[in-house]
């Protein structure tokens, strides 16, 4: 695994000197401002470029630093000399050192790489700084006991410098809450997992830092539908109100699903109304949708109309659209339905339309009368689904179709969980928060 300095030149060769000896690098690239007056004269100047003052008075005069350290045909100034033209202006010095950077671990993805920022102008330094920090370079800076506040004096030795505080601040201040807007949560929990595990933080930071990472693992979870594991995760931040609100909807979404999935564990879960399930799923449209994924959004929306009918014809009538038991039928609807038999599985299943058309047979039912009145602009908006990529056909869904389809859906969806369900089951059903207060 080859070692790859980079480092900051000045007027001083003298840090840069005992940072490399110090760390023994195989590879140094130097970070030089250019010019005739430039530092880079002391990485490739000719004879003795680099000078030892006491004061104004020059005492010693030696060979440019790649000679003094012996860095030979290791030294390449092709490769490893980065020339700055402004060496005041900090986004030409971040930009081209991080661009370095980046090429490095392309490259050399197996290479330590580390950055001494003791030399340069304060924007070079300051530059190369933010750029070890934003790829995870390790840094260092070459200092002593300072006896004044002009230069370091002998006596200089590289230490590691201390950014976990800094990296942390940056993490949780700055990227955590543009993932928690944006719902993404693996990059959320990947930022946080590196904290706690290439870091040495204080004790109330790592405390928040865990925190935060099982909360977004657990939106995570629940975000891929895996509910379940969402609990376990939640279940010890419950203290919280942000997440105790999220948690006591998620166990009613868990009751809810184990009432139509025979499959799902349902334990340790609260009873409500029972279209908690189709509530979820309105909630994943709308961040697939804030995430511009109009199709995933608009597929969503379609498994919550189907549920809802779903549920209600188990909730209300036993009946199971999977496979219909013609005696749950009333006896005027058994030969219709008879004759949907499929001769290959031996099944009456209903898809989606079928599923309401029957509620709407049924006497009395509310939800079969809502769609009655509402089934031309159901079943319109059911062609913009059916057209797209993910169903039948080859048509991209735009915003505007996502719009459109979600009024009709949901405003039906809600209008019929509404119709059905007693008030003091009416919760509030919560959408992920884009902030975490913890």
């Amino acid at each position: 695994m080859p070692k790859i300095l980079l480092v900051t030149v000045g007027g001083s060769h003298q840090p840069i000197v005992t940072a490399i000896r110090a760390l023994q690098p195989d590879r140094v690239i130097f970070v030089c401002s250019d010019g005739s007056k430039g530092s880079k004269s002391q990485v490739i100047g000719e004879g003795s470029p680099c000078e030892v003052r006491r004061g104004t008075e020059v005492i010693e005069r030696l060979p440019n630093i790649p000679t003094q350290v012996g860095l030979s045909d290791r030294f390449q100034q092709d490769r490893d000399l980065i020339l700055i033209q402004e060496p005041d202006d900090l986004s030409e010095c971040y930009l081209k050192t991080s661009l370095c950077i980046r090429s490095i671990q392309q490259e050399l993805p197996d290479a330590q790489t580390m950055a001494d920022y003791t030399g340069g102008t304060k924007s070079m330094s300051v530059g190369l700084a933010m750029a070890a920090l934003d790829y995870q370079v390790t840094l260092y800076v070459t200092t002593t006991v300072r006896t004044n506040i002009i230069k370091i004096e002998r006596g200089e030795l590289p230490g590691q410098a201390t950014v976990a505080p800094v990296v942390a601040q940056r993490t949780l201040g700055q990227f955590l809450p543009i993932f928690l807007q944006q719902y993404n949560y693996p990059a959320a929990i990947a930022q946080l997992k590196r904290l706690l595990s290439s870091m040495e933080l204080p004790p109330e930071t790592t405390r928040q830092i865990r925190t935060l990472y099982a909360c977004c693992c657990g939106l995570d979870a629940w975000d891929r539908f895996e509910h379940r594991e969402a609990l376990e995760f939640f279940e010890s931040q419950m203290k919280y109100p942000e997440i105790r609100q999220l948690g006591l909807f998620l166990k009613r979404v868990i009751n809810s699903r184990g009432q139509i999935d025979e499959k799902f564990d349902f334990s340790n879960s609260t009873v409500g109304h029972g279209y908690e399930i189709v509530q979820d799923l309105i909630l994943n449209a709308e961040r697939r949708a804030a995430q511009e994924r109009y199709d995933d959004a608009v597929g969503r929306l379609y498994r919550a109309l189907e549920l809802l009918a779903q549920i209600c014809l188990l909730k209300s009538y036993g009946i199971k659209t999977g496979d219909v038991d013609i005696q749950q039928l009333p006896e005027s609807l058994r030969d219709e339905y008879e004759q949907k038999r499929s001769s290959v599985k031996k099944k009456i299943q209903l898809a989606l339309k079928d599923s309401y058309e029957l509620l709407s047979k049924l006497p009395d039912d509310p939800i079969g009368q809502l769609y009655q009145q509402n089934a031309n602009k159901i079943i319109n908006a059911l062609e913009v689904r059916n057209n797209s990529l993910f169903a039948h056909g080859f048509q991209p869904i735009t915003s505007s179709d996502y719009e459109d389809v979600s009024k009709v859906f949901v405003n039906f969806i809600q209008s019929a969980i509404e119709t059905v369900t007693p008030h003091k089951l009416k919760l509030q059903s919560p959408q992920f928060p884009t902030t975490l207060e913890i």
